[in-house]
């Protein structure tokens, strides 16, 4: 008998992987990030919403490698099609609503799965606010009873106004009725679901619940503590998701290193599992850290649990709740001397970066770090039986280039919703958009493309149809490895990497370049009224520095290395070959925040 061995135990060369957001689009990635796993070590591994699950199971798997973690992780799509004690997927079991919630989470669930959007939701809230429905009814039917006793022309017409007095107050009960509940879900952190055990589970194992449970269990600690980001650095693996700061208007990547924040064990424990917040109430950031009242300071970046972080990049509006935490807002200057804390709500990481492409970027990349788009199908472009041809990676140095077109209707109510919608999708995605064209990354992201009926917001979607999306994944990794690694991996080159570190290369020298030549200019102009920058620092600069003073010999050193980069902006500007013939579009290099270090 043959064994067949292990595809997971002796991969030759590292990668990076990202992930973009996508609800229940993520069954694309367990068989993609195992695909990839065959031939990679996984190194730093990111994503944000549906992105930061994945991230966090590829993550774990790393981890658990040789203990078969990543032949778990290409099961998942399977178990996760599988159905559970409810009747339903497992998949679509694990968001259960509040009990608030619940009517419009059922509304929300029957209009995803319906072909006849509209007749789906007006059954749906007759379902849902039937009592109400059946009060606002009354006056009418009260109406058409009295009109009916009666005779002639009036009667007839004050049938006809009973029938419209009953529909319009139907239609305004059911409404109001739905507000109100949708105020209610306020009260619940904004979300229908809390990722814990809701109304009508049967059974059914929640999304957070389950969540920490495969983490552990892929990490190979299904009885340990919480696996940490500590954990996964320690064996040599780098996991970063993302966040955003409603409060502060901020996306952040986790985790953190400030150490502002601090959270309520009791608004958690409705979030997590006991153990995970135990974990955290136990592991403050300093040993003698102490709780402010009901509030405990956040553990430091090595002691946070992943399946927290995970949580908090997943809190899709509306349907997944956010997440409170609590600081000082030195902002208002009632809190410099007395400070107290305020809430700060954490929602989906997706908001502002929902593909983080930027994540473990370096000028010059020592191993490929891979991206994995959604997207629907561009038009002319159909889904095909064959699913290696629906996913999409550019190969050639002009493809990709072009960024996809989203056409508008101009008629009819639907055109100003589809307006609106557009509108938000530019400002929520510019950033990544404009990321994933510049070359050097756009060879590097393979697109998978879904129709309207899959991933997204259809939380019941077919066994057939998860199996299909995670079939169409690892085809688009394979796509990745065939071009970045070749037919013989670390032995050979592959064409597609070397073609991707020389462009690397050139967009950075271009943009260095670009960016000396500013440099310089700014440097040695006189028009600005301010002291002189070589009077500042440069060769026998000796003007008072306003701040951030320095020593004697740090002044001298810096002066010194000031004039090295003078000569070498004034060598760079002349030197045409570093800015002509580049990559398109023309990169270009500019101070941003470090989003890892405290503010």
């Amino acid at each position: 008998m043959t064994i067949d061995p292990d595809p997971y135990a002796n991969p030759t060369l590292r990668c990076d992987i990202v992930m973009k957001g996508g609800i229940t689009s993520g069954v694309i990635y367990p068989r993609a990030v195992a695909e990839l796993a065959k031939t990679y070590r996984l190194s730093q591994v990111g994503g944000a919403s549906a992105g930061a699950i994945a991230a966090a199971a590829a993550a774990a798997a790393e981890l658990g490698r040789d203990a078969g973690a990543f032949a778990e992780l290409d099961a998942m799509p399977d178990a996760l099609a599988a159905v559970g004690p409810d009747g339903h997927s497992t998949l679509s079991s694990f968001f259960q609503p509040t009990r608030t919630a619940a009517p419009l989470f059922r509304l929300m669930f029957s209009m995803a799965a319906a072909d006849n959007k509209i007749a789906a939701l007006i059954g749906g809230l007759l379902r849902s606010f039937w009592k109400g429905a059946l009060l606002g009814a009354v006056p009418g039917l009260i109406i058409i009873v009295l009109s009916a006793l009666g005779e002639g022309v009036a009667a007839g017409a004050g049938v006809v106004g009973g029938l419209i007095a009953l529909l319009l107050g139907v239609a305004v009960a059911v409404a109001a009725g739905a507000l109100r509940t949708f105020a209610k879900v306020a009260d619940d952190n904004f979300g229908m679901c809390t990722g814990m055990e809701g109304v009508g589970a049967h059974g059914a194992t929640p999304l957070t619940p389950w969540l920490h449970a495969k983490i552990q269990s892929l990490a190979g600690r299904r009885d340990g503590p919480p696996l940490t980001f500590g954990d996964l650095r320690r064996g040599g693996v780098t996991l970063r998701v993302m966040t955003t700061n409603l409060s502060r208007h901020q996306p952040m990547a986790m985790p953190w290193s400030t150490g502002e924040y601090y959270f309520d064990p009791d608004d958690m424990r409705r979030l997590f599992p006991d153990d995970v917040v135990q974990w955290m109430v136990d592991h403050p950031p300093q040993p003698d850290a102490e709780p402010h009242g009901h509030l405990h300071p956040w553990p430091a970046a090595d002691d946070l649990p992943v399946i927290v972080a995970t949580r908090m990049s997943l809190s899709f509006p509306g349907l997944i709740s956010a997440v409170r935490l609590w600081a000082v807002d030195y902002t208002d200057p009632n809190n410099w001397e007395t400070p107290s804390f305020s809430s700060v709500w954490f929602t989906d990481g997706g908001l502002c970066a929902n593909l983080p492409v930027h994540f473990f970027d370096s000028p010059l990349p020592r191993h490929p770090t891979f991206a994995f788009n959604l997207a629907h199908f561009p038009k002319g472009r159909a889904k095909s039986a064959d699913e290696s041809a629906n996913s999409y990676l550019p190969t050639g140095n002009a493809a990709g280039i072009q960024r996809p077109w989203f056409h508008l209707p101009t008629e009819g109510l639907g055109a100003w919703g589809a307006f609106a919608m557009t509108m938000v999708d530019t400002a929520r995605t510019w950033v990544d958009a404009a990321q994933m064209v510049m070359p050097g990354y756009r060879d590097r992201i393979v697109t998978v493309y879904q129709d309207s009926t899959e991933g997204g917001m259809n939380l019941s979607m077919p066994a057939q149809v998860v199996k299909d999306l995670a079939e169409r994944g690892k085809l688009g990794a394979v796509k990745l490895v065939d071009t970045f690694a070749g037919d013989q991996p670390s032995a050979v080159p592959a064409q597609g990497w070397d073609n991707h570190r020389w462009i690397r290369f050139r967009t950075s020298t271009s943009g260095l370049a670009q960016w000396l030549r500013r440099w310089s200019v700014s440097y040695h102009d006189d028009t600005s009224g301010g002291t002189p920058y070589p009077d500042l620092a440069g060769p026998g600069a000796d003007a008072p520095l306003p701040s951030y003073r320095l020593t004697v010999e740090q002044r001298d050193d810096l002066n010194e290395r000031t004039g090295e980069l003078t000569d070498l902006a004034a060598a760079w500007a002349d030197a045409s070959v570093l800015t002509t013939s580049v990559p398109r579009p023309t990169p270009q290099l500019r101070l941003v925040p470090d989003d890892q270090l405290d503010p």
